[in-house]
C-alpha cells in the first residue's frame, strides 16, 4: 500500500511538471498519453493536498501562482538530485560488474553472444563483455586449449567435432545451415538455390569428416548421389582455405560468407546443418563460472 501511495505522489507531481511546463493541461496530457480531463483532475486533487491555489487558470490555458512556481523549483531540484544519484548508482555498479573476455574473429564473431546478452537483463546486471580479437589462421582444438581460461574466458562458434565435447564446456545457441561457396566464374554461381543434381559429377570440398556434421552429409551424398565427390580438406577452415581454394567448390556456412568475396554462397536444397554456440574451458575461471551458471538460466538449461 506505502509503495501504491508513493507511486501516486510521484505520478502526481511528475504531471505537474509537465503541466508547469507546457502551460496547457490538454498539450500535459499529450506529452503524459493520458486524457485531459485525467490531468485536471489530478490537479485538482494536488492543489487539495497540498492546500494551497498552485495554477492561474485561463480559457488561453494555465499558468503557475508564486506557490506553484516554489513547488515548481523544488521539485526539479528534487528530480535533478534524483536524476544524479540514479546515474551514480549505475555508475559504482558497472565498476562493480564482472567483466567476461570473448574472444571474436572474421569467421567467428561475437554476435550471437552480444546479441544474448542485450536481450537479458540478467545478463547485464552481473556482467560486461571485453571483445578481444584473434586470427583465425591459429585456431584449432590445441590452441583453443591454451587461450581459454587465459586470454579468453569464451568464444562463439561452430564445434561440431567430438572431441570438443571431451575438452570443452559447450553451450548450443542454434544450427547453421550448410551451404556452398561456389567461385563467381562457375556457371553455377548464377543460380538463387542448388539442388544435388546440379552437382552432378562435380567434387564439393569439405572441412575434415572427423566433424559429425559434416560426415552424415558426406555419407548422404555417397549413397543417393554416388556420381557428386566430396573431399574432405586436411584441416578445418581458416581465413586462407577459400584463397587456396579459388577454382573449387566448397562447403560452408553464412556465418562465413565474409571471408569467401570471390565466392557465391548458395542454399542448396537439402536439410543439413551444424550446431554453433558458446565454448568455455573445461574448467572455467571463477568469473566465467558465474557467467555460465547464469547463462545456464538464461538459455533455461538445467544445472
Amino acid at each position: 500500500m506505502q509503495k501504491r501511495v508513493l507511486q501516486l505522489i510521484a505520478s502526481i507531481y511528475m504531471t505537474f511538471l509537465a503541466v508547469a511546463e507546457t502551460g496547457s493541461f490538454s498539450k500535459a496530457a499529450g506529452k503524459l498519453f493520458v486524457s485531459p480531463v485525467a490531468v485536471m483532475n489530478q490537479m485538482n486533487e494536488l492543489e487539495g493536498e497540498v492546500k494551497a491555489v498552485l495554477f492561474v487558470r485561463t480559457n488561453r490555458g494555465v499558468s503557475l501562482t508564486r506557490a506553484g512556481q516554489m513547488l515548481q523549483t523544488k521539485l526539479l531540484a528534487i528530480k535533478k538530485q534524483t536524476d544524479q544519484a540514479m546515474a551514480e548508482v549505475r555508475a559504482i555498479s558497472a565498476k562493480d560488474k564482472v567483466r567476461i573476455r570473448v574472444g571474436a574473429s572474421m569467421m567467428r564473431p561475437a554476435t550471437l553472444l552480444t546479441a544474448l546478452w542485450q536481450d537479458s537483463e540478467l545478463l547485464q546486471r552481473n556482467f560486461s563483455l571485453q571483445i578481444i580479437p584473434f586470427d583465425d589462421n591459429q585456431f584449432n582444438a590445441k590452441w583453443l586449449s591454451s587461450v581459454l581460461g587465459t586470454e579468453f574466458d569464451c568464444i562463439t562458434s561452430p564445434y561440431d567435432v567430438k572431441e570438443w565435447y571431451k575438452n570443452f564446456c559447450v553451450f548450443k545457441l542454434g544450427e547453421e545451415k550448410f551451404k556452398l561457396a561456389v567461385p563467381f566464374s562457375h556457371p553455377l554461381s548464377q543460380k538463387e538455390i542448388l539442388t544435388l543434381a546440379d552437382l552432378s559429377h562435380l567434387t564439393i570440398l569439405t572441412p575434415p569428416r572427423e566433424s559429425p556434421a559434416v560426415d552424415k552429409l558426406c555419407k548422404f551424398i555417397e549413397k543417393t548421389y554416388p556420381n557428386i565427390r566430396t573431399e574432405p580438406l586436411a584441416a578445418f577452415y581458416t581465413a586462407n582455405t577459400f584463397m587456396e581454394h579459388p577454382h573449387d567448390i566448397l562447403l560452408t556456412r553464412e556465418s562465413f560468407k565474409i571471408m569467401s568475396s570471390a565466392f557465391r554462397t548458395i542454399d542448396v536444397e537439402w536439410d543439413f546443418s551444424s550446431p554453433t554456440g558458446i565454448i568455455f574451458a573445461l574448467k572455467p575461471l571463477p568469473q566465467a563460472a558465474g557467467f555460465i551458471s547464469i547463462l545456464k538460466q538464461v538459455l533455461k538449461i538445467s544445472p
